[in-house]
């Protein structure tokens, strides 16, 4: 025993492995062999990590490895990964005490049915090994069978559970049919609640009252529920816990957009409150300081801040920068440039140019470093990275809350009307 585990956990786990033999994992004083097999077998056959088995060998210990052999075969013949096995058991080891025939295979072979196999079954399962406890009948088959009525496809439920498998192992009438009714009585229309679900089904997963909540607060600041930036924006809402909301108001702030400026861009854009900190303040430096664009500019067009500096923004500056510096294009960096598909922008500029002008493809391979659109040439040799940002601290704006700057838009305080999206 001590070689098998030394075999498999040398120098390193030693220490722990020490403490294990001084201190077994024991149900009782009769049980040490037990619990040490246990340990040897979940590390040799499972593949959990001397920590991960002794953690798992207290929740479940066996004298004879007969079952557990059969649910590991039955997961390998089903296609999971040793490290899928190993996350599987680790998280739940009571499931090598589960009768494989008659508790798990009905349930892998449901699985399977409806369109999962090999590793991207084992992916789900070990995600999620909750789902290995539901019911079969009452809960994954009968959740189902709703979810296909409502999304209208086997594919489209296959899709909806990759957003959250809670779909399958939770009661849909107490959380997501009753917000899917309150978006139909708030005027949002069915096939646009169709979209939310099959796109963002963990929205629809929410309690009721933050739910409700946050549909009229998105009514009240002037966003049209008939809309698609209706949806998105629940999905951003919800996503956001209200001290998060708030700190990405302290961010913009800092970088010159104020509250008013910035709750209209999430009307417009609501992704824009979702990406990180640090993303927000790369992407504001780079167009303030590369391309001279005020805050205020950016705040009206807020999508740009979605898009990948390193994959997208600093390539198309870079081969614009050569074009115009040899003349060869008279506009400069328009938002358009910026927005326009991948294919176009390949069309219109670098295969184009690209032959005739071998630094365009330089450029848009990042082997170029943009450095802004003052006079002369706007692309150099690139040196170790694109240089070093500023951090920018433009304005200062009193703060204010989640909700309260919400419902300042509510309760009419804003030209709404002016400002709706649509």
């Amino acid at each position: 025993m001590l070689r098998s585990l030394i075999r498999w956990h040398p120098l390193r786990s030693i220490p722990s492995l020490l403490r294990f033999l001084h201190h077994p994992i024991l149900k009782s004083p009769k049980e040490p062999a037990t619990a040490t097999a246990t340990v040897s077998y979940l590390i040799n056959s499972c593949g959990l990590s001397l920590s991960a088995a002794l953690s798992a060998a207290k929740k479940v210990q066996f004298k004879s490895t007969a079952n557990p052999d059969a649910v590991l075969a039955l997961l390998k013949d089903h296609g999971f990964t040793k490290p899928q096995i190993a996350n599987l058991v680790s998280k739940h080891p009571s499931l090598l005490a589960f009768r494989p025939q008659k508790t798990i295979k009905p349930k892998l072979d449901f699985f399977v049915g409806i369109g999962y196999s090999g590793a991207d079954l084992g992916k789900l399962i070990s995600a999620d090994p909750n789902l290995l406890l539901a019911s079969l009948e009452k809960k994954l088959v009968r959740n189902f069978d709703l979810l296909k009525t409502l999304l209208g496809s086997s594919e489209a439920v296959v899709s909806a559970v990759a957003g959250t498998s809670r779909l399958l192992r939770y009661d849909l009438n107490a959380m997501m049919l009753p917000n899917m009714e309150t978006l139909r009585d708030h005027g949002v229309p069915g096939p646009k609640v169709i979209q939310l679900a099959a796109t963002y089904p963990r929205v629809l997963m929410k309690k009721r009252d933050r739910f409700t909540e946050t549909v009229e607060l998105l009514k009240g600041m002037g966003m049209k529920p008939k809309s698609t930036m209706f949806i998105l924006a629940i999905n951003a809402m919800l996503g956001l816990t209200p001290a998060t909301w708030e700190r990405k108001l302290a961010v913009y702030r800092s970088l010159g957009w104020s509250e008013k400026e910035t709750l209209l861009a999430f009307m417009k854009h609501p992704f824009c409150m979702l990406a990180s900190d640090q993303n927000i303040r790369k992407s504001m430096e780079f167009f303030v300081n590369k391309l001279n664009w005020e805050p205020t500019f950016l705040a009206a067009r807020p999508k740009l801040l979605s898009f990948s500096l390193e994959k997208r923004i600093i390539p198309r500056c870079s081969v614009l920068g050569v074009l115009l510096s040899k003349g060869l294009v008279r506009s400069k960096f328009g938002v358009h440039t910026l927005m326009i598909t991948e294919k176009d922008f390949l069309a219109k500029y670098v295969i184009k140019y690209g032959k005739q002008i071998p630094e365009v493809l330089e450029a848009y391979q990042g082997k170029l470093e943009f450095v802004g659109i003052e006079a002369g040439n706007q692309c150099k040799q690139k040196k170790g990275g694109w240089g070093s940002k500023k951090h920018m601290e433009i304005g200062s704006c009193e703060r204010v809350s989640f909700l309260t700057s919400c419902r300042d838009v509510e309760a009419g305080l804003w030209d709404t009307d002016k400002y709706s999206v649509r």
